[in-house]
């Protein structure tokens, strides 16, 4: 059976829960100069892209609009960099 959705309250109260995306936080290992695109490679819906910088590694950058939530860019993260939260309003997190 599918879940009834959010009660006329909550909407009322602006208690909607958004769908989860991937956030990368500061532990990712590109902060720290190291290469990695582990969490790009694992996602299936192409919701992580690499942003280029000058003389360090790629910046990795959720596309919350494309992100599903599967949570498999966080399984992969060698540096426990990746959780599953909020999507945040602009697109990108």
């Amino acid at each position: 059976m599918e879940s009834p959705g959010p009660s006329r309250r909550s909407l009322l109260r602006g208690q909607l829960l958004s769908r989860p995306v991937a956030i990368i936080n500061d532990d990712c290992l590109a902060k720290a100069g190291i290469v990695c695109r582990s969490c790009g490679d694992a996602c299936s819906a192409s919701a992580i892209r690499f942003r280029p910088r000058f003389g360090v590694p790629p910046e990795a950058i959720v596309i919350d609009d494309a992100c599903t939530g599967c949570g498999d860019c966080v399984r992969v993260c060698p540096g426990d960099a990746i959780s599953l939260g909020a999507a945040r309003h602009g697109g990108t997190s």
